[in-house]
């Protein structure tokens, strides 16, 4: 569904007054091109595009964080792939059920599929909301309610649509600067954006940003690693290991444009390039407790000479890990209306998301000390094709308006695409078994890149899937006080059949000042085929006979994950019910109270660790199952568990004036409660693992804000609120909570004149830090403060912006 609006620039300072008494026009959610955000049956948020701007944080992630209560994300350091594509998590769900659309369309998936151990977001596939930069937002919607009938799979806790900017005038540059309180953490910002017009009757609106990030370190000095450097080994890294940031750089771009073919018909087209890259550190190695203080024989002679990686890194070493992300999309098509009030859509789109992976400072330690350093483990690529006809038409019946009656289809193929990486980041080494000639033992080292193993053959190919879909749904209003929305979509998946989703929403409105209004639905989510078929394996080698063993988690269609009882994936379908009121007083302040119960079945997560003994791999062989005979042990996505998510979320917005200018009191709260109500042996088995999917996150979330806008100053505070939440272990010892958290935003601006204003600010002005940690298995890994802590864990930090308008 593309967004309905006209060619003309945004709303000017000479509109607010129209736009506070009128509300904004909203399209999520809805196939109607007249609703206001504070009359729709569903819950919905706006925040505009300078919002989004006037903050002093540079990844989108951390931007709605603050601005949506019911949204959580964390700060991933020693994660993989999860460090540089985010997760998020909306409602308590995993970020691949919550739909991201940009001008309405579908927004591709990123290429990384978290292998992150945190449990709620194990497994996901959702899309890298860092590669949108804000100065591109026009307007940002937030659906908080299921939407699988209009827009399908994903749409489970909710929507998100991000809205170009369409001026085709003037401009806005942004420079920012900003560090953390302790000195570290240089973060520069540059954003610029321009409307140009294209003819008498269209516009080319072009937004850029520049992002070059520094590291942070919380962390302390590893106990195990300051007693070396104490002792007088050289070369122990200082820290041994670093919990912070991870340095990154990123360079970005997007492009919204549109034409009046006629006075009815308009050519639209939009995309985006984006590249980013950054460096994070791994778990550091110890010389003397890791394979390093391995004495390795380099020939089958008693007493001859042997090596040991001590001689490469006496004091140890820590993996630096990076990524290079490039994101590409392009959607256009052509949308009009017809004489009869029939209105089209018609377009086609396609993104791609690729991550190219590094590891430094390691090594192959099968490969003895002529392993290189620096390898290329391999790389992920996420590839999707769509294409749209939406159709709406006005029907009278005789009620207040007349309603609107649409339909749709849509066609879709996703494609993953795994790259072999480098031959020595998987390759088995001659010193991956062998014999001690000195004690008649077998000895060895691990094999692959130390850290972060490549794709091996096995791992790669490219795997893809195709769907089409049918919807049609009829809204509006019977009465002036009541109105209706039902809705049902049909899809069906080449790869694992068909699926139907039905939605039923009312409103009724009391009086100008009160409403109440709810939904049903059902929605679901299609396994991506990412989740049905990435894999991350290790080489092992047999203690006893030397040969090579596999290791990890593969794909569910592996034959080996089928001998064990894996299944296809299939989707995870949900039940949704909301209920909330409305409250107006006056046309400047609106308060909504809305209730929610997400159910969702068959939940995808990764099974427990089957260990093959040597007569299963002889039987795996003897059944003709490729590479059966070399599996050690192994684990596979599987759907394994049900849960229930509920809770209120409360919204309440105050606008008036103030002096000279106008001033905005926001208050918003969320309660987010999930259950487990059913789980296989593999969730209820594992306690920290079923324990973590209710209580990782907090249950209480809310900021409170107040924003000033005069004709010269400007001032917005915020002050953001944390429940408590707990880090669950393999056992109660092993547990800790950490508790509520309050962070405060200020933010002082100042316009010199019509095109140029400054402003001075600071997040987290207090310089407010999560728990210590308690537990001493986290204290020698160096981590001084509770590191999943969802306020982060850097403390403090200041900017300077300006602005200039023209």
């Amino acid at each position: 569904m593309a967004i309905a609006m006209p060619l003309s620039a945004q709303q000017t300072d000479d509109d607010e007054q129209t736009v506070e008494a009128t509300g904004e026009i909203v399209v999520t959610g809805t196939r109607r091109n007249d609703l206001k955000a504070a009359d729709a049956a569903l819950p919905i948020d706006i925040i505009t595009g300078d919002e989004l701007v006037r903050k002093g944080s540079s990844d989108m992630n951390d931007l709605l964080r603050s601005e949506v209560p019911a949204l959580n994300i964390q700060r991933l350091v020693s994660n993989d792939g999860a460090v540089f594509t985010r997760p998020f998590s909306l409602r308590g769900l995993p970020p691949d059920q919550t739909l991201v659309l940009v001008n309405g369309k579908r927004r591709h998936r990123g290429a990384t599929v978290q292998f992150t151990n945190v449990p709620y977001i194990r497994g996901s596939q959702g899309p890298d909301l860092a590669a949108i930069p804000s100065i591109a937002v026009g307007q940002l919607e937030v659906l908080r309610d299921g939407a699988s009938a209009l827009y399908g799979s994903d749409a489970i806790a909710g929507v998100m649509n991000f809205g170009l900017r369409r001026d085709r005038e003037g401009g806005l540059l942004i420079a920012r600067y900003g560090q953390y309180y302790q000195g570290d953490g240089e973060d520069f910002l540059v954003q610029g954006n321009i409307g140009l017009p294209f003819t008498d009757a269209g516009f080319i609106n072009i937004s850029g940003e520049y992002v070059n990030s520094a590291t942070t370190s919380r962390g302390s000095q590893r106990p195990d690693a300051q007693a070396l450097i104490d002792t007088g080994v050289q070369g122990v890294p200082v820290p041994a290991q670093r919990w912070g940031n991870p340095e990154s750089e990123a360079a970005r771009i997007f492009v919204n444009s549109g034409i009046e073919l006629s006075d009815t018909m308009e050519f639209y087209a939009f995309g985006n390039y984006s590249w980013s890259k950054g460096t994070t550190a791994f778990f550091y190695r110890n010389p003397n407790t890791t394979f390093i203080a391995t004495s390795i024989p380099t020939t089958n002679n008693p007493g001859g000479p042997r090596f040991s990686f001590r001689q490469l890194y006496p004091g140890g070493f820590t993996p630096d890990f990076g990524a290079t992300i490039t994101d590409t999309a392009l959607a256009s098509g052509i949308r009009g209306e017809f004489s009869s009030g029939l209105t089209y859509d018609l377009s086609a789109s396609y993104g791609q998301n690729h991550a190219s992976y590094r590891i430094d400072n390691t090594v192959n330690p099968s490969l003895g000390l002529s392993s290189p350093t620096s390898f290329k483990p391999g790389q992920l690529e996420q590839r999707e094709l769509s294409f749209n006809l939406d159709l709406t038409n006005p029907i009278d019946i005789g009620t207040a308006d007349p309603l609107t009656l649409a339909g749709g289809l849509e066609y879709r193929k996703e494609t993953y695409e795994i790259t072999v990486g480098d031959i020595a980041s998987w390759q088995v080494g001659p010193y991956a078994s062998l014999i001690d000639p000195d004690t008649g033992n077998r000895i060895g080292l691990p094999v692959g890149s130390n850290g972060f193993p490549g794709f091996s053959p096995i791992q790669a190919g490219e795997f893809a899937r195709d769907n089409w879909a049918a919807y049609t749904s009829i809204e509006g209003n019977l009465t002036d006080a009541l109105q209706i929305g039902l809705a049902g979509r049909y899809e069906n998946y080449s790869d694992f059949g068909s699926k139907f989703t039905w939605k039923a929403s009312s409103r009724y409105d009391f009086s100008d000042a009160f409403g109440i209004r709810g939904s049903v639905n059902t929605g679901f989510r299609a396994p991506t085929p990412g989740q049905s078929n990435a894999s991350q394996v290790q080489t092992n080698i047999d203690s006893v006979t030397g040969a090579p063993l596999t290791s990890g988690i593969v794909s569910p269609n592996n034959p080996v994950a089928q001998f064990f009882g894996a299944t296809p994936l299939k989707p995870e379908t949900s039940m949704n019910y909301s209920a909330g009121i409305v409250i107006k007083p006056t046309n400047r302040i609106t308060l909504t109270v809305d209730y929610f119960n997400i159910k969702v079945e068959d939940r995808i997560a990764v099974s427990g660790n089957f260990n093959l003994n040597a007569a299963q791999r002889a039987q795996l062989a003897a059944l003709g199952i490729p590479g059966g005979d070399s599996f050690q042990q192994i684990s596979f996505f599987t759907n394994s568990f049900d849960s229930r998510t509920q809770g209120i979320d409360a919204v309440l917005t105050v606008g008036f004036d103030l002096g000279e200018g106008k001033a905005t009191l926001g208050l918003n709260g969320n309660y987010t409660s999930t259950k487990v109500i059913r789980a296989s042996p593999v969730i209820s088995a594992d306690r920290e693992r079923f324990l973590e999917l209710e209580g990782f996150v907090p249950q209480w979330k809310g900021n409170a804000s107040f924003d000033y806008q005069g004709g010269r100053f400007g001032f917005l505070a915020r002050a953001n609120y944390y429940g408590e939440w707990t880090d669950y272990g393999a056992n109660l010892a092993a547990d800790q909570t950490g508790g509520a958290e309050l962070l405060v935003d200020l933010e002082a601006s100042y316009k010199i004149n019509e095109m140029f204003k400054i402003a001075i600010g600071a997040e987290n002005v207090f310089d407010n830090y999560p728990d210590l940690e308690a537990r001493q298995s986290q204290i020698n890994n160096g981590i001084r403060y509770m590191r999943f802590a969802p306020i982060g864990f850097n403390g403090g930090f200041w900017y300077l912006r300006a602005t200039v308008n023209f």
